[in-house]
């Protein structure tokens, strides 16, 4: 049907909605003072976008997270944030702050996250919760990674399949480089293919390489420690798309880290200490048109 190619990019059109549901499985382990620990995250969310302005690129879209959950299992202790969850705990009323509150996302046709706007108005609703004192301020740390404008581009990023701008028949690949979903500073180069074609479907596959891109870079863990980066490692991916639109309608990311952390020397910690870690995660998307 396609003989000369297929040109695959995302198409827009005033007031379509999308919903994005995530699910991840991560699983961490830690060689602490010659002792591995495990440590397990779980995290499932839903964003909605509308189109709501055509731009020259692409469109701008009004994003809203409408439920979100992160439970976390290590050996200092388990932790659960649900916004579908009882108000018994400051970290699920937190949660449920978050949701319906309107940022921006200016997406063009390649998939690629031009930039983001209005993060700031994911605050507005937690800037009733004292959060700078006492056992919550890990909480504010967590909040103020998963909600910075570099985090959320990434993030919605990851759910995009990326497009070159040429077409491309079953077997054809290029090439596309991400920042890591997290404000590490890590990147993956993916390398996509376009393995399958029908009427409506295509699919993509993309094997990726992960490089830590500066190994100096100082970071603020939610424990308020400081912490420096040394990963390296492989992603693999495979999606459904529309041919129609370009979207994605689902996603399923494998990826695997190994390498290290550094804990910079302060307060209790006499000295900088090496914490060899590998951290596996899985990642489920499925993109509804509304």
């Amino acid at each position: 049907m396609f003989k000369t190619g297929l040109r695959l990019e995302y198409t827009f059109q005033l007031g379509d909605e999308y919903r994005i549901m995530q699910n991840t499985n991560q699983t961490i382990k830690q060689f602490i003072m010659g002792m591995e620990q495990l440590g397990e995250n779980v995290y499932a969310g839903e964003i909605r976008m509308r189109v709501i302005e055509l731009t020259k690129t692409g469109a701008r879209l009004e994003a809203q997270f409408i439920k979100l959950k992160n439970a976390s299992k290590s050996f200092m202790g388990d932790l659960t944030m649900d916004s579908e969850g009882t108000d018994e705990t400051v970290q699920n009323r937190v949660f449920k702050a978050i949701l319906r509150k309107s940022f921006f996302i200016v997406l063009n046709k390649s998939g690629k996250v031009e930039y983001v706007e209005g993060e700031e108005n994911l605050w507005s609703g937690v800037s009733a919760f004292d959060l700078d004192n006492g056992t919550d301020v890990p909480l504010k740390m967590m909040l103020n990674q998963m909600l910075s404008k570099s985090a959320l581009k990434s993030n919605v990023e990851q759910a995009m399949v990326y497009y070159t701008d040429r077409y491309v028949k079953p077997g054809d690949s290029w090439t596309s480089k991400n920042e890591f979903p997290m404000d590490f500073p890590i990147q993956v180069y993916n390398s996509w293919s376009l393995t399958k074609v029908t009427d409506a479907k295509a699919s993509v596959s993309a094997n990726g390489i992960y490089a830590t891109t500066d190994r100096e870079k100082v970071l603020t863990l939610p424990n308020g420690m400081k912490a420096k980066v040394d990963l390296n490692g492989t992603q693999s991916m495979e999606a459904s798309v529309s041919t129609k639109t370009g979207w994605p309608t689902a996603l399923s990311i494998f990826s695997k880290l190994k390498g290290k952390m550094v804990l910079l020397a302060g307060g209790l910690l006499p000295m900088d200490m090496d914490i060899p870690m590998e951290i596996l995660t899985e990642t489920q998307y499925t993109i509804v048109k509304m």
